[in-house]
C-alpha cells in the first residue's frame, strides 16, 4: 500500500504507518516509470549502457541490471566506457562490480579528445561530450547493439532547458527517446524521472565506487545553472518536478512559432 506525502510516493505498513522509500526502491520506481512511459525497450534489444563511473552511470547500469532481472521480456545489456584522459582515478575499480551485476564491460579510448589533452589544446565541456557521444555511437554500432542509454537525469534535462533558452534561444532539452541521425540506433535516457538526490543516495547506500572527471570542477554556464536550480530547490519545493511536468506539458498555442495556427483565437471584442 502506498500514499502521497509531500510530493513524494511512500509506502505503508500494515498498520498505516508512512515508510520512506529506500534509494533502491525510489530509483526503480521512476526508471520503471521512464521505462513504461516512453516505450525504451524491447524484446530483443542489445543495450549499451554509456559507464563514465560517475554516480549517475552507476545507477543507470544497476537500474537496468534490476529491471532485466523482471522485466516481460529478454535484453542484453553492455557497460561502455570511453577514456578521454580525464577520470581523476583509475576506472579498474569499476571492472568487479560490473562483474558482480552479470553484465559486460567493453572499453575504448577517444583519439580526438586524448589529443587535445596531451597537446594541452584548452576545450570545453562541450567539445567533450560531443567527442564522447560520437565514440559511445561507433563502439554500439562496432557491438551490434539496438539500443545506447545515457545516464542524463531529471537534472540534467533542467539545466539543458534553461541552458538552451538562455544562451541558444530555443526551446528544447534532452529527448527520453530519440534516433541516432542515422536511423540505426535508439537512444534512450532511463533517469529522465531520475534527480541526483536519489542517484546520490543509491550511490552511497550501495557504497559505489565512483570515478570523478575533472570537467566537473570547472566553472562555466552548466556550473551557473546547476547553482542556481541548487538553490531554487533549497527554497521551493518541488522545483525539480515542476520542471520535468512542463517538459511534457508544452502549450505551443503561448508561444511564437511563426507555422503556429492561431485560427482558433477568439477576437477580441471592440467598442
Amino acid at each position: 500500500m502506498s500514499l502521497e506525502l509531500g510530493g513524494r510516493l511512500q509506502d505503508t505498513d500494515c498498520a498505516g504507518n508512512a515508510r520512506a522509500k529506500s534509494p533502491f526502491e525510489e530509483l526503480e520506481r521512476r526508471v520503471g516509470k521512464a521505462l513504461g512511459r516512453f516505450a525504451m525497450l524491447a524484446a530483443g534489444d542489445r543495450v549499451a549502457v554509456g559507464v563514465s563511473g560517475g554516480k549517475d552511470s552507476w545507477c543507470l547500469v544497476h537500474a537496468l541490471a534490476a529491471h532485466r532481472r523482471h522485466a516481460p521480456f529478454a535484453y542484453e545489456l553492455i557497460a561502455v566506457t570511453i577514456e578521454q584522459g580525464k577520470f581523476k582515478s583509475s576506472i579498474d575499480a569499476l571492472g568487479p562490480r560490473l562483474s558482480e551485476l552479470g553484465v559486460e564491460w567493453v572499453r575504448r579510448e577517444d583519439a580526438s579528445t586524448l589529443a587535445l589533452v596531451a597537446g594541452g589544446i584548452a576545450h570545453g565541456c562541450d567539445v567533450c561530450s560531443r567527442h564522447r557521444r560520437r565514440a559511445l555511437y561507433q563502439v554500439a554500432g562496432e557491438l551490434g547493439c539496438t539500443v545506447l542509454a545515457l545516464g542524463h537525469t531529471a537534472d540534467d534535462c533542467a539545466e539543458s532547458l534553461l541552458r538552451n533558452i538562455l544562451f541558444n534561444g530555443r526551446i528544447a532539452s534532452l529527448p527520453p527517446v530519440a534516433r541516432s541521425r542515422k536511423g540505426g540506433l535508439r537512444l534512450i535516457r532511463p533517469l529522465a524521472f531520475v534527480t541526483e538526490d536519489v542517484t546520490a543516495a543509491y550511490a552511497r547506500a550501495m557504497g559505489l565506487p565512483t570515478v570523478g572527471c575533472v570537467c566537473g570542477d570547472r566553472d562555466g554556464v552548466r556550473r551557473e545553472i546547476r547553482d542556481f536550480l541548487a538553490g531554487l530547490r533549497e527554497r521551493h519545493v518541488g522545483v525539480p518536478e515542476s520542471i520535468t511536468a512542463a517538459l511534457g506539458n508544452v502549450n505551443t498555442y503561448t508561444l511564437f512559432g511563426s507555422a503556429l495556427d492561431r485560427t482558433d483565437e477568439p477576437a477580441t471584442p471592440r467598442g
